[in-house]
């Protein structure tokens, strides 16, 4: 997934981050071409399958929410996606609504990094905690939010998804975010 297309829209360099493979950047995307769009919505389909946002969903996400992208300066490769909206039930408070790492990335800080540097950046928007669900079954990603950035489980929603499907409700307040381990 390349993101040659976007060299000429705007966006905001949110965060460089240096890793192990090379040169990364944090962006917030603040506009899109279809191509762009269509590279966004595959990387996403990439992880989530068929669950994963589509074009209808994610304009508006783009136009009216914060999307966040990874990307591998060098290779103009996404490799890190978020997407989040504003939680209006609670104006400090933002929902992450999808977050994924590339599948032969994961496992190598990337995650925690990118989200420490997304939430960085939501502070500075003025918001002051994150909420979002998980599947209960999927420890990789629990590890992550609870012992890497400090959410905490605050419930359970039984079937979220459908039979079987039971989901953590995770909430972080920006000021107990953990160091890197």
């Amino acid at each position: 997934m390349y993101l040659e297309e976007a060299s000429k829209l705007p966006r905001k360099v949110v965060e460089n981050l240096d890793g192990d493979i090379g040169n990364l950047k944090v962006y917030l995307v603040q506009d899109y071409n279809v191509n762009l769009l269509k590279r966004m919505v595959n990387f996403g389909l990439d992880i989530f399958g068929d669950l994963g946002m589509d074009e209808w969903g994610l304009v508006p996400q783009i136009r009216h929410g914060n999307v966040f992208v990874l990307r591998e300066e060098d290779k103009k490769r996404i490799i890190g996606l978020a997407i989040l909206m504003r939680d209006w039930e609670d104006l400090q408070k933002c929902y992450l609504f999808d977050y994924a790492i590339s599948e032969e990335l994961q496992g190598q800080g990337l995650g925690y990094h990118f989200l420490a540097a997304i939430i960085r950046n939501l502070e500075d928007q003025g918001f002051s905690k994150m909420g979002l669900t998980v599947d209960v079954e999927n420890a990789p990603a629990i590890r992550l939010y609870k012992e890497k950035i400090g959410f905490e489980i605050t419930g359970e929603n039984e079937d979220e998804y459908g039979e079987g499907h039971h989901r953590y409700i995770m909430e972080l307040h920006f000021d107990k975010l953990l160091p890197p381990k």
